[in-house]
Order: structure tokens, then sequence, then C-alpha cells
């Protein structure tokens, strides 16, 4: 059943008034929130299936914690967005700052743009994409999930980390020590295929790297 969009025009609510009137909507509302003065904390904690089309800008841990929310933001995000999800979705359209995904354990989250550094630092079962350039430190310490470079990554990635994969598309800096690139398997290649296709981005599997923690490659 199709559900009717609510919209509320956040310009003039704190992040506790806004928090609140969210978590107070019933489960499975579609909700349209405008934005401005880049929020901070913003939709932090939200535990219950809301479908959120944010149209504006967010500051630093926005979505942080959530779970079975999906989130469409038609802006650009600061640092940390998406820190320790545990489920749901997360789109956005434009450039995403530090941290992208730190710690989270659960749900997807793509970015059409560019992300800084330390991109999937902590990656604990969550999958990552980003289409764009990213700066150094990517998937820093990622202990398990999935992250998804479009376009190159920059110094030491996969520094530090025990577990999960990490496709790249195109020049790579530099790998850290504590990842070495690895043979695609048949079924990476099959799953990365589907990544793509649910982050909307045309590509394929050939074109990209895969690496891993040494210590599983030595498995």
């Amino acid at each position: 059943a199709s559900h009717e969009t609510l919209t509320i025009q956040a310009n003039d609510l704190s992040t506790r008034e806004l928090s609140d009137k969210l978590q107070g909507l019933p489960a499975d509302s579609v909700v349209e929130v405008h934005v401005a003065n880049r929020p901070h904390g913003f939709g932090a904690g939200m535990e219950h299936a809301l479908s959120l089309k944010v149209v504006g800008d967010l500051g630093d841990f926005a979505l942080l914690m959530c779970e079975h929310v999906d989130v469409d933001v038609r802006g650009h995000a600061g640092h940390s967005c998406g820190h320790s999800l545990c489920s749901g979705s997360i789109l956005i359209r434009g450039n995403a700052g530090n941290c992208l995904g730190a710690f989270a354990n659960g749900g997807f989250i793509a970015v059409h743009g560019r992300a800084g550094q330390s991109c999937g630092f902590g990656l604990a079962g969550a999958d990552l994409f980003v289409r764009s350039a990213v700066g150094d430190h990517a998937g820093y310490g990622m202990t398990a999930g999935t992250l998804v470079l479009g376009n190159g990554a920059g110094e030491q990635v996969g520094h530090e980390m025990t577990g999960g994969l990490i496709y790249v598309r195109g020049e790579v800096k530099s790998v850290s020590d504590d990842a070495r690139q690895v043979r695609m398997k048949d079924a990476e290649s099959l799953r990365l295929s589907l990544f793509l296709a649910r982050a909307g981005i045309r590509g394929k599997p050939d074109d990209f790297k895969v690496y891993r923690s040494r210590r599983e490659s030595k498995k």
C-alpha cells in the first residue's frame, strides 16, 4: 500500500525536538524533512521503520546508532555519518566527511559523491559504498563487512584491518602491511554485482581489485 508523504520543516526545531517528532510517527511512515544550518546528530538513535527523505545538508554524527530506517539524503553529510548503524539504509547523494560508517555493524550505506579520511573506520559488518574518491586510511581497523570504493583510494588502505573485504576500482595510492590483494572468487564477484546494483551503479566486478586482512589471507 502507498503511504502519503508527511513534510516536516525542521529549520526551527532543535535536534531533540525533531527526534521526538520522528520517533512519534507510526511505523512505515514516509517523511520528507527539510533541514538548514547542517544540524549535528540528526536522527540519532531512531529505532523504528521510516522511509525518510532529507532535503539539505547534515552536520556531524547524523543517523548515529539507527535501526530499520531508510534514509535518502539530498545533500551532503558531515563527519561520522551512520556511525554504529545497526540496520536499514542510508543514501547520501552528495559528499560525506571523515569516518563514514564508523563501527557500523549492519545495514547499507551508499555515497554518490566523495568521502573523507578513514572511510569505514572499524567497520563491523555493514556494507558501505562510495562512488567517488575517498581519503587516506579507508577501512582502518575494520573487522567485518564490505567496503566498496568506486574511484580509487588514498594511502594505507586496510590499516589494522582484521576482517571483511575491501573492493577498489581505480588507483590505490598505498596498501597497509595489514592487508593484501587477493584473487576475487566467483561468490565474491556475484556479491559485488548485487552490491553495485543495489547502489544504483553501473560497473563490472572485473574492474575491481579485492583486499582482505593479511591474517585471514594466511588461513
